[in-house]
């Protein structure tokens, strides 16, 4: 993106009205909200309850994974996900039908108990989820096991696939080359 682009973006970000009304959420929907690394929340993440395992509990009663989405300062593919992808509506309602996506700083100083009940900053956890890089995606069941990871940016195409493979269980018996070859053959 152009830096003019992102002079744009500011200042639809500091109008918080405008940005309220284009992507149809009321403006105090977003009071208080953390903007993490710079990026401010897609309405349908949640926030989460300070407990990784909690956070993770709960998705799966619901019958969903948890999703941690970490992101920096400054990283262009972060700011492509949410310019592009959290822009398409299907990713969007496969994102709110199958997960809760909690938005993760990779330098984050925010405080969490980790899975295994220890408390860390944001930063730590990523170190110990092996998180080097952004964005990545790291899918979690409701027992708090990492079942799949996306690393990197990918195009809306590859980001629905990844979240059929993870929602339908398809990392249970296949990686997802194999798994999206065998249920959406191409023509």
């Amino acid at each position: 993106m152009s830096g003019t682009g992102n002079i744009s973006r500011r200042h639809l970000l500091q109008g918080g009205a405008v940005l309220g009304l284009s992507i149809g959420m009321p403006v105090a929907a977003w009071a208080g909200r953390p903007h993490v690394a710079g990026f401010e929340p897609e309405p349908w993440f949640i926030e989460s309850s300070g407990d990784l395992a909690t956070d993770a509990a709960e998705a799966g009663a619901d019958g969903k994974y948890l999703a941690l989405l970490w992101e920096q300062r400054g990283c262009h593919y972060c700011e492509e996900l949410h310019r592009v992808n959290f822009r398409d509506a299907d990713v969007i309602a496969l994102g709110k039908k199958h997960f809760r996506t909690i938005q993760m700083d990779l330098w984050g100083k925010r405080e969490f108990l980790d899975s295994d009940g220890e408390k860390r900053t944001e930063a730590a956890i990523a170190r110990g989820r092996f998180v080097r890089s952004t964005p990545v995606m790291l899918f979690v069941d409701a027992k708090g096991t990492e079942v799949f990871r996306m690393p990197g940016y990918a195009p809306p195409a590859l980001n629905l696939a990844v979240y059929l493979y993870v929602a339908e269980g398809g990392f249970k018996t296949a990686s997802l080359r194999e798994w999206v070859k065998k249920n959406y053959p191409s023509n």
